[in-house]
Protein backbone atom coordinates (compact mmCIF):
# COMPACT_ATOMS: atom_id res chain seq x y z
CA UNK A 1 0.00 0.00 0.00
CA UNK A 2 2.77 2.23 0.90
CA UNK A 3 4.55 1.74 -2.67
CA UNK A 4 1.28 2.36 -4.35
CA UNK A 5 0.94 6.12 -2.60
CA UNK A 6 4.56 6.61 -3.29
CA UNK A 7 3.70 6.18 -6.87
CA UNK A 8 0.97 8.05 -7.26
CA UNK A 9 2.05 10.98 -5.10
CA UNK A 10 5.27 11.26 -7.79
CA UNK A 11 2.69 11.30 -10.94
CA UNK A 12 0.85 13.94 -9.26
CA UNK A 13 4.22 16.24 -8.71
CA UNK A 14 4.63 14.86 -12.39
CA UNK A 15 1.55 16.00 -13.04
CA UNK A 16 1.94 19.20 -11.93
CA UNK A 17 4.98 20.00 -13.29
CA UNK A 18 3.97 19.19 -16.85
CA UNK A 19 1.35 20.98 -17.08
CA UNK A 20 2.54 23.65 -15.29
CA UNK A 21 5.93 23.75 -18.04
CA UNK A 22 3.72 24.29 -20.76
CA UNK A 23 2.68 28.17 -18.75
CA UNK A 24 4.40 30.81 -19.09
CA UNK A 25 7.23 32.37 -16.56
CA UNK A 26 4.32 34.52 -14.64
CA UNK A 27 1.20 35.55 -14.95
CA UNK A 28 0.96 37.94 -17.98
CA UNK A 29 4.06 37.44 -19.10
CA UNK A 30 5.69 37.73 -22.87
CA UNK A 31 9.08 38.20 -24.68
CA UNK A 32 11.42 35.06 -25.89
CA UNK A 33 11.98 32.53 -23.16
CA UNK A 34 8.90 33.20 -21.28
CA UNK A 35 7.10 30.50 -22.24
CA UNK A 36 9.38 28.47 -20.02
CA UNK A 37 7.77 27.24 -16.59
CA UNK A 38 10.80 28.68 -14.34
CA UNK A 39 11.24 27.34 -11.45
CA UNK A 40 8.01 25.00 -12.05
CA UNK A 41 9.64 23.57 -15.54
CA UNK A 42 12.21 20.96 -13.75
CA UNK A 43 11.18 17.80 -12.53
CA UNK A 44 9.66 18.19 -8.75
CA UNK A 45 7.67 21.07 -7.33
CA UNK A 46 10.23 24.03 -6.45
CA UNK A 47 11.36 24.48 -2.75
CA UNK A 48 10.13 27.88 -1.39
CA UNK A 49 13.69 28.68 0.24
CA UNK A 50 14.26 32.01 2.80
CA UNK A 51 16.93 34.20 2.45
CA UNK A 52 17.34 35.79 5.80
CA UNK A 53 20.83 37.28 6.19
CA UNK A 54 22.24 39.93 3.90
CA UNK A 55 25.82 38.14 4.40
CA UNK A 56 27.72 37.19 0.89
CA UNK A 57 27.76 33.69 2.05
CA UNK A 58 26.49 30.90 4.50
CA UNK A 59 23.48 29.57 4.88
CA UNK A 60 20.13 32.01 4.78
CA UNK A 61 22.18 33.85 2.16
CA UNK A 62 21.28 34.46 -1.47
CA UNK A 63 24.18 32.48 -2.93
CA UNK A 64 23.44 29.97 -0.76
CA UNK A 65 19.58 29.48 -2.15
CA UNK A 66 21.08 30.16 -5.59
CA UNK A 67 23.82 27.31 -5.12
CA UNK A 68 21.34 24.79 -4.62
CA UNK A 69 21.05 21.86 -7.31
CA UNK A 70 17.03 21.75 -7.56
CA UNK A 71 13.86 23.87 -8.62
CA UNK A 72 13.42 26.57 -6.12
CA UNK A 73 11.79 29.83 -5.38
CA UNK A 74 14.00 32.41 -3.44
CA UNK A 75 11.96 34.34 -0.99
CA UNK A 76 13.31 37.47 1.15
CA UNK A 77 12.27 37.61 4.95
CA UNK A 78 15.33 40.61 5.12
CA UNK A 79 15.37 44.15 2.93
CA UNK A 80 18.85 46.09 2.37
CA UNK A 81 21.88 45.65 0.62
CA UNK A 82 23.70 42.47 -0.25
CA UNK A 83 27.60 42.96 -1.17
CA UNK A 84 29.22 40.53 -3.05
CA UNK A 85 32.78 39.33 -2.08
CA UNK A 86 33.24 37.49 -5.81
CA UNK A 87 30.85 36.77 -8.46
CA UNK A 88 27.78 35.41 -7.92
CA UNK A 89 26.70 32.40 -10.48
CA UNK A 90 23.39 31.28 -10.83
CA UNK A 91 24.42 27.91 -12.54
CA UNK A 92 21.58 25.28 -11.33
CA UNK A 93 18.03 26.02 -13.12
CA UNK A 94 14.70 26.05 -12.81
CA UNK A 95 14.91 29.27 -10.37
CA UNK A 96 12.48 32.11 -9.34
CA UNK A 97 14.04 35.26 -7.09
CA UNK A 98 11.75 37.35 -5.88
CA UNK A 99 12.79 39.77 -5.16
CA UNK A 100 9.07 41.50 -4.47
CA UNK A 101 8.93 39.53 -1.20
CA UNK A 102 11.62 41.64 0.65
CA UNK A 103 10.45 44.19 3.19
CA UNK A 104 10.67 47.75 2.80
CA UNK A 105 13.46 49.30 -0.03
CA UNK A 106 13.40 45.56 -1.03
CA UNK A 107 17.23 44.21 -2.10
CA UNK A 108 19.95 45.27 -4.14
CA UNK A 109 22.92 43.26 -5.06
CA UNK A 110 26.67 45.35 -5.13
CA UNK A 111 30.24 44.63 -5.12
CA UNK A 112 30.70 42.25 -7.71
CA UNK A 113 29.15 40.61 -10.96
CA UNK A 114 26.04 38.29 -11.01
CA UNK A 115 26.31 35.77 -13.61
CA UNK A 116 23.69 33.93 -15.23
CA UNK A 117 25.18 30.18 -16.66
CA UNK A 118 22.28 28.06 -16.67
CA UNK A 119 18.15 27.66 -17.77
CA UNK A 120 14.80 28.58 -17.27
CA UNK A 121 15.62 31.48 -14.73
CA UNK A 122 13.46 34.46 -13.74
CA UNK A 123 13.96 37.15 -11.64
CA UNK A 124 12.07 39.97 -10.52
CA UNK A 125 12.47 43.40 -8.07
CA UNK A 126 16.28 43.04 -7.60
CA UNK A 127 18.45 46.05 -7.95
CA UNK A 128 21.77 44.79 -9.57
CA UNK A 129 25.01 47.37 -9.06
CA UNK A 130 28.30 46.73 -9.61
CA UNK A 131 30.07 49.67 -8.09
CA UNK A 132 33.78 51.03 -9.14
CA UNK A 133 35.21 49.87 -6.25
CA UNK A 134 35.37 46.69 -8.77
CA UNK A 135 39.03 46.51 -9.97
CA UNK A 136 39.12 46.06 -13.47
CA UNK A 137 35.99 45.70 -16.56
CA UNK A 138 32.95 43.91 -15.90
CA UNK A 139 29.19 43.56 -16.40
CA UNK A 140 26.88 44.29 -14.14
CA UNK A 141 24.78 41.28 -15.13
CA UNK A 142 26.29 38.60 -17.45
CA UNK A 143 23.99 35.83 -19.10
CA UNK A 144 26.54 33.83 -20.19
CA UNK A 145 27.54 30.52 -21.65
CA UNK A 146 27.17 27.86 -24.48
CA UNK A 147 24.55 28.54 -27.03
CA UNK A 148 21.07 26.37 -26.34
CA UNK A 149 22.55 25.95 -22.60
CA UNK A 150 21.61 29.16 -21.28
CA UNK A 151 18.10 29.52 -22.22
CA UNK A 152 14.87 30.90 -21.27
CA UNK A 153 16.23 33.79 -18.73
CA UNK A 154 13.98 36.37 -18.23
CA UNK A 155 14.44 40.13 -15.78
CA UNK A 156 12.00 41.47 -15.05
CA UNK A 157 11.03 45.13 -12.84
CA UNK A 158 14.55 44.99 -12.16
CA UNK A 159 17.35 48.02 -12.07
CA UNK A 160 20.83 47.41 -13.70
CA UNK A 161 23.63 49.88 -12.97
CA UNK A 162 27.24 51.19 -11.95
CA UNK A 163 28.60 48.31 -14.69
CA UNK A 164 32.18 48.84 -15.99
CA UNK A 165 31.56 47.36 -18.78
CA UNK A 166 28.10 46.74 -20.05
CA UNK A 167 25.28 46.68 -18.00
CA UNK A 168 23.81 43.72 -18.63
CA UNK A 169 26.20 41.53 -21.67
CA UNK A 170 24.27 38.70 -23.13
CA UNK A 171 26.78 36.30 -24.47
CA UNK A 172 26.32 32.74 -26.24
CA UNK A 173 23.01 32.54 -25.09
CA UNK A 174 19.49 32.16 -26.39
CA UNK A 175 17.07 31.46 -27.61
CA UNK A 176 15.02 32.71 -24.80
CA UNK A 177 16.42 35.89 -23.21
CA UNK A 178 13.84 38.92 -21.97
CA UNK A 179 15.05 42.01 -20.05
CA UNK A 180 11.81 43.56 -19.32
CA UNK A 181 10.00 46.83 -17.41
CA UNK A 182 13.59 47.50 -16.33
CA UNK A 183 15.85 50.49 -15.27
CA UNK A 184 19.55 50.21 -17.31
CA UNK A 185 21.52 53.26 -16.35
CA UNK A 186 24.43 54.93 -15.05
CA UNK A 187 27.12 52.77 -16.60
CA UNK A 188 30.12 53.83 -15.32
CA UNK A 189 32.85 56.13 -17.38
CA UNK A 190 35.52 54.63 -15.33
CA UNK A 191 37.22 52.79 -18.01
CA UNK A 192 35.95 54.75 -20.91
CA UNK A 193 33.26 51.85 -21.38
CA UNK A 194 29.97 53.04 -20.02
CA UNK A 195 27.64 51.14 -21.67
CA UNK A 196 23.95 50.02 -21.56
CA UNK A 197 23.34 46.73 -23.27
CA UNK A 198 25.69 44.27 -25.68
CA UNK A 199 24.31 41.25 -27.43
CA UNK A 200 26.60 38.89 -28.86
CA UNK A 201 26.39 35.33 -30.58
CA UNK A 202 22.90 35.15 -28.92
CA UNK A 203 19.58 33.94 -30.45
CA UNK A 204 15.67 35.06 -29.66
CA UNK A 205 16.12 38.59 -27.59
CA UNK A 206 13.24 40.75 -26.53
CA UNK A 207 13.87 44.19 -25.10
CA UNK A 208 10.60 45.33 -23.64
CA UNK A 209 9.52 48.53 -22.02
CA UNK A 210 12.89 49.48 -20.51
CA UNK A 211 14.31 52.74 -19.90
CA UNK A 212 18.16 53.48 -20.70
CA UNK A 213 19.46 56.27 -19.53
CA UNK A 214 23.19 57.99 -18.90
CA UNK A 215 24.87 55.07 -21.05
CA UNK A 216 27.60 56.08 -23.27
CA UNK A 217 26.82 53.49 -26.11
CA UNK A 218 24.89 50.33 -26.36
CA UNK A 219 21.60 51.22 -25.84
CA UNK A 220 21.15 48.43 -27.01
CA UNK A 221 24.18 47.10 -29.55
CA UNK A 222 23.24 44.10 -31.24
CA UNK A 223 25.61 42.38 -33.14
CA UNK A 224 27.88 39.01 -34.33
CA UNK A 225 25.54 36.42 -35.01
CA UNK A 226 22.76 37.36 -33.17
CA UNK A 227 19.73 35.99 -34.06
CA UNK A 228 15.67 37.42 -33.80
CA UNK A 229 15.75 40.24 -31.32
CA UNK A 230 13.07 42.52 -30.46
CA UNK A 231 12.92 46.18 -29.08
CA UNK A 232 10.06 47.26 -28.60
CA UNK A 233 8.40 50.47 -26.26
CA UNK A 234 11.45 50.79 -24.86
CA UNK A 235 12.71 54.84 -23.46
CA UNK A 236 16.22 55.64 -24.30
CA UNK A 237 17.86 59.25 -22.69
CA UNK A 238 21.28 60.84 -22.54
CA UNK A 239 23.24 58.45 -25.01
CA UNK A 240 26.50 59.93 -26.26
CA UNK A 241 27.74 57.89 -28.78
CA UNK A 242 24.90 55.64 -29.91
CA UNK A 243 21.61 54.43 -29.04
CA UNK A 244 19.90 51.52 -30.94
CA UNK A 245 23.62 50.17 -32.67
CA UNK A 246 23.53 47.43 -35.02
CA UNK A 247 27.29 46.60 -34.77
CA UNK A 248 29.78 44.62 -37.04
CA UNK A 249 28.76 41.10 -38.04
CA UNK A 250 30.18 37.70 -36.68
CA UNK A 251 31.68 34.69 -38.52
CA UNK A 252 28.75 33.59 -39.43
CA UNK A 253 27.91 36.63 -40.95
CA UNK A 254 24.22 35.47 -39.84
CA UNK A 255 21.46 37.94 -41.37
CA UNK A 256 19.95 40.82 -38.84
CA UNK A 257 16.27 40.02 -38.13
CA UNK A 258 15.20 42.93 -35.70
CA UNK A 259 12.13 44.36 -35.09
CA UNK A 260 12.39 48.14 -33.72
CA UNK A 261 8.89 49.20 -32.73
CA UNK A 262 7.56 52.06 -30.71
CA UNK A 263 10.89 53.56 -29.29
CA UNK A 264 11.50 56.93 -28.13
CA UNK A 265 15.05 58.59 -27.84
CA UNK A 266 15.44 61.69 -26.36
CA UNK A 267 19.11 63.35 -26.32
CA UNK A 268 20.60 64.85 -22.86
CA UNK A 269 23.79 67.01 -22.15
CA UNK A 270 26.07 64.16 -23.37
CA UNK A 271 24.74 63.51 -26.49
CA UNK A 272 27.32 63.23 -29.82
CA UNK A 273 25.05 61.30 -32.21
CA UNK A 274 21.02 62.12 -32.53
CA UNK A 275 20.10 59.14 -34.08
CA UNK A 276 18.36 56.95 -32.75
CA UNK A 277 19.91 53.84 -34.59
CA UNK A 278 23.09 53.57 -35.96
CA UNK A 279 24.13 50.91 -38.32
CA UNK A 280 27.69 49.91 -38.75
CA UNK A 281 29.59 49.65 -41.71
CA UNK A 282 30.21 45.89 -41.60
CA UNK A 283 26.79 44.90 -40.27
CA UNK A 284 25.86 41.52 -41.91
CA UNK A 285 25.02 41.30 -45.61
CA UNK A 286 21.64 40.39 -44.89
CA UNK A 287 19.36 42.85 -42.82
CA UNK A 288 15.79 42.55 -42.41
CA UNK A 289 14.74 45.08 -40.16
CA UNK A 290 10.79 45.74 -39.27
CA UNK A 291 10.54 49.75 -37.89
CA UNK A 292 7.46 51.54 -36.95
CA UNK A 293 6.35 54.17 -34.68
CA UNK A 294 9.72 55.53 -33.09
CA UNK A 295 10.21 59.28 -31.65
CA UNK A 296 13.58 61.12 -31.40
CA UNK A 297 13.43 64.58 -29.36
CA UNK A 298 16.25 66.35 -30.17
CA UNK A 299 16.49 70.07 -28.41
CA UNK A 300 13.55 72.05 -29.41
CA UNK A 301 12.68 69.45 -32.80
CA UNK A 302 10.97 66.10 -33.05
CA UNK A 303 11.34 63.75 -35.54
CA UNK A 304 9.56 61.10 -36.99
CA UNK A 305 10.89 59.81 -39.88
CA UNK A 306 12.98 56.97 -40.73
CA UNK A 307 15.79 59.05 -42.28
CA UNK A 308 15.74 61.72 -39.64
CA UNK A 309 16.21 58.66 -37.05
CA UNK A 310 18.88 56.52 -39.12
CA UNK A 311 23.03 56.80 -39.67
CA UNK A 312 23.57 53.88 -42.05
CA UNK A 313 27.18 53.82 -42.56
CA UNK A 314 26.37 50.50 -44.59
CA UNK A 315 24.36 52.19 -46.98
CA UNK A 316 21.91 48.89 -47.11
CA UNK A 317 19.61 49.82 -44.75
CA UNK A 318 15.89 49.17 -45.94
CA UNK A 319 13.56 48.50 -43.28
CA UNK A 320 11.20 45.75 -44.46
CA UNK A 321 7.32 45.59 -43.31
CA UNK A 322 5.99 42.88 -42.68
CA UNK A 323 8.32 41.69 -39.98
CA UNK A 324 10.66 39.47 -39.80
CA UNK A 325 9.16 37.12 -37.21
CA UNK A 326 6.03 38.33 -34.82
CA UNK A 327 6.55 40.35 -32.09
CA UNK A 328 5.70 38.71 -28.58
CA UNK A 329 3.45 42.07 -27.09
CA UNK A 330 1.33 42.59 -29.56
CA UNK A 331 -0.34 45.83 -28.43
CA UNK A 332 2.13 48.25 -27.93
CA UNK A 333 1.90 51.24 -25.54
CA UNK A 334 1.20 54.33 -27.47
CA UNK A 335 3.99 57.09 -28.12
CA UNK A 336 1.96 59.65 -26.43
CA UNK A 337 2.18 57.84 -22.79
CA UNK A 338 4.71 55.76 -23.28
CA UNK A 339 7.58 58.17 -20.94
CA UNK A 340 5.01 58.63 -18.77
CA UNK A 341 3.96 54.97 -17.88
CA UNK A 342 7.66 53.81 -17.97
CA UNK A 343 8.72 56.14 -15.83
CA UNK A 344 6.19 55.60 -13.37
CA UNK A 345 6.38 51.90 -13.37
CA UNK A 346 10.09 50.49 -14.80
CA UNK A 347 12.45 49.31 -12.56
CA UNK A 348 12.85 47.52 -9.16
CA UNK A 349 9.80 48.86 -6.52
CA UNK A 350 8.74 51.78 -8.09
CA UNK A 351 6.59 52.50 -5.70
CA UNK A 352 9.37 52.83 -3.09
CA UNK A 353 12.20 53.59 -5.18
CA UNK A 354 15.86 53.71 -3.43
CA UNK A 355 18.02 56.80 -4.42
CA UNK A 356 19.52 56.30 -7.58
CA UNK A 357 16.55 55.09 -9.29
CA UNK A 358 14.83 58.32 -8.04
CA UNK A 359 17.30 60.75 -9.04
CA UNK A 360 17.63 58.94 -12.81
CA UNK A 361 13.83 59.08 -13.05
CA UNK A 362 13.63 62.77 -11.59
CA UNK A 363 16.63 63.88 -14.55
CA UNK A 364 15.05 62.25 -17.23
CA UNK A 365 12.04 64.16 -16.03
CA UNK A 366 13.50 67.41 -15.89
CA UNK A 367 15.92 66.62 -18.87
CA UNK A 368 18.95 67.12 -16.77
CA UNK A 369 21.87 65.00 -15.53
CA UNK A 370 24.66 63.77 -17.34
CA UNK A 371 26.86 61.09 -17.75
CA UNK A 372 28.96 59.33 -15.01
CA UNK A 373 32.73 57.92 -13.91
CA UNK A 374 31.97 57.05 -10.41
CA UNK A 375 28.55 56.61 -8.23
CA UNK A 376 29.73 59.08 -6.10
CA UNK A 377 29.32 61.98 -8.62
CA UNK A 378 25.54 61.37 -8.12
CA UNK A 379 26.33 62.34 -4.55
CA UNK A 380 23.32 60.50 -2.85
CA UNK A 381 22.83 57.65 -0.41
CA UNK A 382 22.48 54.17 -2.12
CA UNK A 383 22.78 51.76 0.76
CA UNK A 384 19.07 50.55 1.33
CA UNK A 385 18.05 49.89 4.77
CA UNK A 386 17.68 47.01 6.73
CA UNK A 387 14.33 45.48 7.88
CA UNK A 388 13.58 41.89 8.84
CA UNK A 389 10.11 40.63 8.04
CA UNK A 390 8.81 37.33 7.72
CA UNK A 391 6.90 36.08 4.40
CA UNK A 392 3.69 34.75 4.83
CA UNK A 393 3.20 32.25 2.10
CA UNK A 394 -0.26 32.23 0.75
CA UNK A 395 -2.75 28.92 1.63
CA UNK A 396 -2.21 25.40 -0.63
CA UNK A 397 1.10 27.18 -2.33
CA UNK A 398 1.39 25.05 -5.32
CA UNK A 399 -2.06 24.38 -6.22
CA UNK A 400 -2.79 25.24 -9.38
CA UNK A 401 -5.39 27.27 -10.81
CA UNK A 402 -7.39 26.81 -13.79
CA UNK A 403 -5.00 29.01 -15.72
CA UNK A 404 -2.14 26.67 -14.87
CA UNK A 405 -0.56 29.11 -12.33
CA UNK A 406 -0.02 28.10 -8.81
CA UNK A 407 -0.98 30.12 -5.78
CA UNK A 408 2.31 31.67 -5.06
CA UNK A 409 2.80 32.57 -8.72
CA UNK A 410 -0.11 34.69 -8.87
CA UNK A 411 0.03 36.13 -5.21
CA UNK A 412 4.14 37.16 -6.34
CA UNK A 413 2.67 38.84 -8.94
CA UNK A 414 -0.15 40.84 -7.57
CA UNK A 415 2.67 41.46 -5.08
CA UNK A 416 5.08 43.36 -7.94
CA UNK A 417 2.86 44.95 -9.42
CA UNK A 418 1.64 46.16 -6.09
CA UNK A 419 4.91 47.47 -5.99
CA UNK A 420 5.55 48.58 -9.21
CA UNK A 421 2.98 51.03 -9.52
CA UNK A 422 3.00 54.29 -7.52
Amino acid sequence: MKRIFRFFSLFFLLLCSQSQFAQNIYPGAYGFGTQSGGAYAGDSIPAVLFVTSLDDNGEGSLRYALSCDYPRIIIFNVSGTIRLAGALFIKEPCVFIAGQSAPGKGISVTGAPVIVNTHDVLIQDIRFRLGSAYPRKSDCVSITGTLHDVYNVVFDHCSFGFGLDENIGILNSGPGITISNSIIGYGLHKFEHSCGLLAMNSEKISLIGNIFAFNHDRNPNIRGDTKDVEILNNLIYNSASHAIYLGSRGPDNSPVNVLIEGNIYVTGADNMNRYLLSVHQDVADSLNVSWHKNLTFHETKVFKGIREQVFDQSGRFNPVDPGPFPASDKELIALDKLEQILLHNSGARAHNRDGVDSLLIANIMNRSGKIISVESELNIQSELPVMNEGFVLPDDPHHTRADGFTNLQHYLQELLLVKSQP
